[in-house]
């Protein structure tokens, strides 16, 4: 009796598997989101202007070591959950509790909107350094961010 069970779950998940598999080639889902953009779209994008009227001008970013990484209250203003002594120390809301998992504290860096206004918050912790940065069209970016395709890498860098 329990070799049927055991078969009978088998066959079920194997059903499932080869179900799922059809609906997603069906609907072309097994390919990546840029899968369908052309490498001259991406040529075009890239020599537009961010300042073009263009959806698709993009903007270089380079890579900065001295930029910094930014840790944030978030809206609420408190770290971690808000009235919450998140690492139990018997403090609530000190600054110790930044970036508490659950909070709606934020990891900013330069290219993410309220960066710039985060540098003069107090309580702002910096994390880290290095992140990229928008840079000009005549330097050799290292990516490109784009608002219909996000970002993305070009060029003939080769990974070392």
């Amino acid at each position: 009796m329990g070799t049927w069970i055991r078969l009978v779950v088998l066959l079920v998940i194997v059903g499932g598997v080869a179900a799922r598999t059809r609906m997603l080639v069906r609907f072309r889902q097994l390919a990546p989101p840029t899968a369908a953009v052309e490498r001259e779209d991406l040529v075009s994008a890239i020599s537009n202007s961010p300042d073009d009227a263009s959806d698709d001008a993009a903007q270089p970013y380079c890579f900065s070591a001295t930029a910094a990484v930014l840790l944030t209250a978030g809206r609420d203003g408190l770290p971690g959950k808000a009235d919450v002594d998140d690492n139990l120390d018997g403090i609530v809301d000190d600054r110790r509790e930044t970036g508490a998992v659950g909070s709606d504290d934020e990891c900013l860096g330069p290219a993410d909107p309220g960066y710039q206004a985060a540098l003069d918050q107090p309580g702002v912790i910096t994390i880290s350094k290095g992140a990229f940065v928008a840079c000009d069209s005549g330097q050799n970016a290292d990516r490109y961010l784009t608002p219909r395709w996000g970002w993305f890498v070009a060029g003939d860098k080769q990974a070392e």
